[in-house]
């Protein structure tokens, strides 16, 4: 079997997360407009929905359309301010690389990093989220502005590499071909004026290893008064809130078909060990199966030896498979063989 029918056979994982912060609601709105595209129950203009398709089948893309869930509950109650959870921490401040380190202009109001690296739940979910699904690409995604950042936050630098200039390519294609270049790029220290240090993608990227880490900002408005946090952060016309929505929806699809092809390019030159991520459905499956039988206990259980026999299966799939490969080629070998005719000595 070539590297080509084994890639045929594996998915690429993307983690996506949306609503980090309590007041940048029209980032779960663009979640739930992707959702709806990606379910069909919407439809995007000028989509090759064929091409898409086959994207698609080369993907897992895990979503989480709201991360902080109690926070938003605050603001609905009129806190429009609000970024932070419910505790009072700032989750893009609670994650561990360089972690609780205060800049001169630190506001403990809008930046609480809480007690401790992953003290808050939301955090620890989201890490374990990470760590269980093990994602090539991963996208943080928040509004205040219109940009597309790469790591590092604490630092205004990029990462060296092949693996920084094929993100920083990916960017630019996207801003330029669907975003009509009106974002920022580049390291988010070093672009947005200001560092940040505990921050999901920093730890996605350093940590997690993920071979892709972005934060997205996807919608700002630069008029609005700082006090008025709904319009600074939020379209407030219908005509400006579906266009956000389109377009972002449009630039997350043309990721994913990016995504694959980059992927391809890291693993082909080594340099950042994606082919050992990639995932089998059996593994996949397997995976899951654990988590959820972990979790519920012995109800899963009754899905055990059906489950053992698919994998038999599977794997007598895969078996025949490879011998079926290994005949054709033997056969092709053979018919390709030069006639050498006699000669005398």
């Amino acid at each position: 079997m070539t590297r080509e029918d084994l890639r045929s056979c594996l998915w690429f994982l993307v983690f996506q997360t949306f609503g980090q912060h309590a007041r940048e609601l029209i980032t779960t709105e663009l979640a739930l407009r992707l959702l709806s595209i990606l379910s069909e129950e919407e439809f995007l203009p000028d989509v090759d929905r064929v091409s898409l398709n086959k994207t698609l089948d080369r993907l897992v893309i895990k979503v989480v359309p709201m991360e902080n869930l109690n926070g938003r509950k605050i603001v609905e109650d009129g806190e429009l301010c609000e970024r932070r959870n419910g505790r009072g921490v700032d989750l893009n401040r609670n994650w561990s690389v360089d972690w609780g380190k205060k800049e001169k202009d630190y506001d403990p109001y809008e930046e609480n990093p809480g007690t401790a690296p992953f003290s808050e739940p939301e955090a620890q979910i989201m890490r374990k989220l990470s760590v269980s699904f093990g994602p090539h690409i991963w996208v943080n995604v928040h509004s205040g502005m219109e940009a597309l950042f790469m790591p590092y936050d604490h630092k205004n630098t990029t990462p060296d590499g092949i693996p920084s200039q094929i993100m920083k390519s990916m960017l630019d294609e996207l801003n330029h071909f669907h975003l009509k270049d009106r974002c920022l790029i580049g390291s988010g220290g070093g672009s947005v004026g200001y560092l940040a240090h505990g921050t999901a993608t920093d730890y996605m990227y350093d940590v997690a290893r993920v071979p892709m880490a972005f934060t997205f900002e996807i919608y700002g408005d630069t008029k609005a008064s700082s006090k008025d946090c709904f319009k600074m952060f939020n379209p407030v016309d219908i005509t400006s809130f579906n266009r956000v929505l389109n377009d972002w929806s449009g630039t997350f699809l043309k990721m994913f078909s990016i995504g694959v092809q980059q992927i391809d390019g890291l693993e082909s030159k080594a340099v950042a060990s994606s082919f050992d991520k990639l995932v089998s459905i059996d593994d996949y499956l397997n995976g899951y199966l654990m988590q959820r039988k972990s979790r519920y206990g012995k109800k899963i259980e009754v899905l055990d030896l059906g489950m053992q026999e698919i994998r038999t299966y599977f794997r007598l799939f895969l078996l025949s498979s490879v011998l079926l490969m290994f005949m054709f080629c033997s056969r092709i070998t053979k018919s390709a063989r030069p006639i050498v005719s006699a000669m005398s000595l």
